[in-house]
């Protein structure tokens, strides 16, 4: 089993980097619904939606620790007080996740610094998935 954390704008094609190329959202789903890998979605929520992937409050609510620790309580418009960072979710879901085959971040931020994660931009992650680097079952 893989594990997938993927960041939404400028990197999946429903909010494309204006100058890149894009992940296409139905590799997102594939991987997702039809594969027994694991999928994330770390960066805009809407790709949890959109995708129907757990995102960064099904992260916590996986994880060990209290949400308390986390997310804080909740603000008077129903939000959270704090999120995670991007590197922090990273390293959440590795804790949830020990013995996987891998783990791979797809995001226009560059995430390479993460221990434990391979990172791929979005236009370096299409060609890879196109040559069988990744995942053969993706098209």
């Amino acid at each position: 089993m893989l594990v997938f954390a993927f960041d939404r704008d400028f990197t999946v094609d429903v909010n494309p980097h204006p100058r890149r190329e894009a992940v296409p959202i139905e590799w997102v789903r594939h991987l997702a619904h039809e594969t027994d890998h694991v999928v994330y979605a770390i960066g805009n929520q809407d790709l949890a939606d959109e995708a129907a992937v757990p995102g960064i409050v099904d992260i916590v609510g996986r994880h060990a620790d209290d949400w308390d620790e986390w997310l804080g309580g909740k603000t008077p418009h129903g939000n959270y007080e704090a999120f995670p960072s991007r590197r922090e979710r990273l390293r959440l879901i590795a804790d949830i996740h020990p013995d996987a085959e891998a783990h791979i971040v797809v995001d226009d931020l560059d995430l390479s610094d993460v221990e434990g994660w391979d990172h791929y931009h979005a236009w370096d992650f299409v060609p890879a998935v196109e040559r069988g680097d990744v995942d053969p079952s993706l098209p």
